[in-house]
């Protein structure tokens, strides 16, 4: 997994996709590590109407560079590309 954190709070996570058998994981896990948080501290996705079946299927099979899909979560923007990489920030809401 390719892992890039800068040194401050609430930085910006960025990683691969490969690797993560499930997307909903993979979302968890770099927020969680965004908010410097366990992942079992984060609601589940479902909590905030992101049903982890619908990015599996979005985003485990295809490698269109073109799809990408963003949204809030726990206090971090959440973006999701075709091309398969995860990145997190905060969220300015």
């Amino acid at each position: 997994m390719d892992d890039q954190r800068d040194g401050n709070a609430g930085s910006v996570v960025s990683e691969s996709l490969d690797g993560y058998e499930d997307i909903a994981v993979a979302v968890t896990s770099a927020v969680a590590r965004a908010a410097e948080l366990h992942p079992l501290d984060l609601p589940p996705l479902t909590d905030v109407g992101i049903d982890p079946e619908a990015l599996d299927t979005l985003f485990e099979t295809t490698h269109d560079p073109t799809l990408s899909f963003t949204f809030r979560y726990a206090g971090h923007l959440v973006t999701l590309d075709g091309g398969g990489s995860l990145t997190v920030g905060e969220s300015e809401e």
